[in-house]
Parts: structure tokens; sequence; C-alpha cells
């Protein structure tokens, strides 16, 4: 299993990118949160994309050098269109915006539709929090049909839509969730299917509606299940409405829906509901409480949700980043076609 390091790979990445056709700044923007994905441990959402991304320019359901336009906005939220663009560069634009909003606001909200792949839902909702800002956000997937069973059915409805959210703390990671409200996100089926690894019990049903392990099934008509059965189905039933109803995007079972996201992102300034000090200090009070939680038995610690990718990126900075042989090896089959220099 080689090893990379960020740079060099988010590189690389860029240079592939531009190779078909997309501007310099734009795929350098996506190399760059590619790698930030693997180097916060979700391989599912790195550069594992790449071979995904150019299949779906050849197609035309992503449209390299599109850009979002605003089509509606108020001092307090912002409606954009991305044209099938690059979902990094839309959802860039879009928590950047929400930020600006929210800076002289209580609440600021900012719908997405029309996009791309918007990759690691965290890293965007992680920038609003850099800030200070609490932020929320609700992507739904596009394409008719989707990939999620359910609850209680064995037919695909529903797309895996990630939920997500940060809070900001003193002296500590942002307390981050970032999670698919299906089982298991997508990609990390395609890291096992890549791995040659099969699945764990719960997460996905064949084409006939029996529960497997091999993450061939899913691509052959199988489904993933929701997380944590009713509760799972219902978030992402949620997310629909949110991400894709309110926005205008679509999904799946809605005519004229391609394979994109839809995100509804919420920020909220803390500094309108109380001073900023009183709210980190009693953050650090519920953070304090909790590490200090004795482990259970098959645990060192507890963590808070954001250390798992904190640690990650710090381990990968200096280790490099492992990637699996055969996605690798699409990656260099895919940018050899276009004519890109291997990686130095």
């Amino acid at each position: 299993m080689p090893l990379f390091q960020p740079v060099p790979l988010a590189s690389y990445a860029s240079r592939i990118f531009q190779a078909a056709d997309t501007p310099r700044m734009t795929a350098d923007l996506v190399g760059q949160s590619l790698v930030s994905a693997n180097l916060a441990g979700h391989d599912s959402h790195g550069v594992i994309r790449i071979p995904q991304y150019l299949r779906q320019i050849e197609e035309g359901e992503l449209r390299p050098q599109a850009t979002p336009e605003i089509e509606r906005e108020t001092p307090v939220m912002t409606l954009y269109n991305g044209h099938r663009c690059f979902g990094q560069l839309a959802a860039k634009v879009a928590i950047e915006n929400g930020i600006g909003k929210a800076r002289g606001n209580a609440v600021a909200v900012v719908g997405l539709k029309h996009s791309g792949h918007v990759g690691r839902l965290g890293e965007w909702v992680g920038l609003a929090a850099d800030e200070g800002f609490i932020a929320l956000a609700f992507a739904n997937g596009g394409r008719a049909g989707g990939l999620v069973a359910p609850f209680g059915g064995a037919e695909r409805r529903l797309s895996t839509n990630p939920i997500a959210t940060a809070v900001p703390l003193e002296g500590r990671p942002s307390m981050l969730l970032d999670f698919a409200t299906s089982a298991v996100a997508e990609g990390k089926v395609r890291v096992a299917l890549n791995s040659g690894k099969s699945m764990p019990d719960g997460w996905a049903l064949d084409k006939n509606g029996e529960a497997t392990h091999d993450p061939a099934d899913v691509y052959d008509d199988g489904m993933l299940l929701p997380a944590a059965g009713h509760k799972g189905y219902g978030l992402a039933l949620l997310t629909d409405y949110l991400g894709g109803i309110l926005t205008g995007s679509g999904g799946p079972g809605i005519p004229g829906s391609v394979l994109g996201n839809g995100v509804l992102f919420v920020l909220l300034n803390i500094s309108f509901f109380r001073p900023m000090d009183e709210f980190f200090s009693d953050g650090e009070r519920i953070a304090s409480r909790i590490k200090a939680t004795r482990p259970a038995p098959g645990f060192d610690e507890v963590l808070i949700p954001g250390e798992p990718e904190a640690r990650s990126a710090e381990s990968r900075q200096m280790d490099g980043i492992p990637l699996d042989d055969t996605t690798w090896r699409e990656i260099v089959d895919a940018a050899e076609k276009l004519g890109v220099d291997p990686i130095v």
C-alpha cells in the first residue's frame, strides 16, 4: 500500500482535473479538498473520487468550468445555483457567503442546488466554526432511484444524505459531526471494494433484498441500509426535504434530478445569544466532563467528535496518506489517459 505526502498528491489531483478542462483555481481547490478528506481519515471522500469526477465530466453531469450563481438573496439568506459545477467550489462559495451574513445577524441560511458532489461535508461547517460560528448542513443526493432503502423496505429510495454540524470550542478542535444517514457512506463501500474487504453486518442488502457482506453487490442493484433503523431513515427523509426540496435541487424520484448535491447551510452567531466567553466557558465544562469519562472495556479514552479527524490529520501529515493499490491504479490510469505526468 503506497504512501503519499499531501502536497504532491493534491498537486497531482489538480493537474489531472486541469487536463480535463478545469480552471486551475478550481482544480487546486478540489485537489486540496480531496486530500484534506484523506488527511482527516475519511478516504471515502478523498482522492478515490477522482475517477468518479472524471466520468461525470465525460457524461456531462459535471461541468468543470461552471461557477455557482446567486439566484435569490436577502440580508440573511442566499440561494445558489451551482449549474453542475464542482461541488467543492460551490460549497466553499456558499459557506463563505453564510459566514459573511452571519457576522451581522443572529442567523444566516444558504441554500445550494444543482451542485456536483461537495466532498466531505464536515469540511465546510468546519470553516464556519473556525470563524466562531455554529454551523449545520444537510446535503441530499440527486439522481433518480437513490441508493438507500427506507426502514422496512427492500428497494432503493433515498441517497446517503449526510448531515454535518460544527461547534467552536476554545483550546480544542471544534466539536464536529459529519455522518451519512445511511449505515455507511457509499464511498466507504467503494474503499472496501477496492481493498478487497468484506462489509460488516448491517451495511447493505443485495438486489434481492437479502443481507450481504460483498461490496460488489451494492453496485449490482443492491442497496445500503439506513443508519440506526428508523432514526437514520427519518433523518434521510428530512435531509431530502431541506437539502433537496427546499433548495429546488430535487432528489431521487423527482424527474430531472441528476447526480449531485443539494445543500442547506444554517449558521448561528453565538454572540447574538450570549457573550462568547460565557459560551466557551460552558462549552469547556461539557468537553472536560466528557473527556474525564472512564473508558469502557476495549477503549483507551472517550473522544469528542472532531478529535479523530484532527489526530488523523496530524499523523498523516507526518507519515503520509495510504492508498490501496486498486485506487492508486485507477487514478494513475485516468491520469495517463489525459496525458498527465506521474506524481513527483
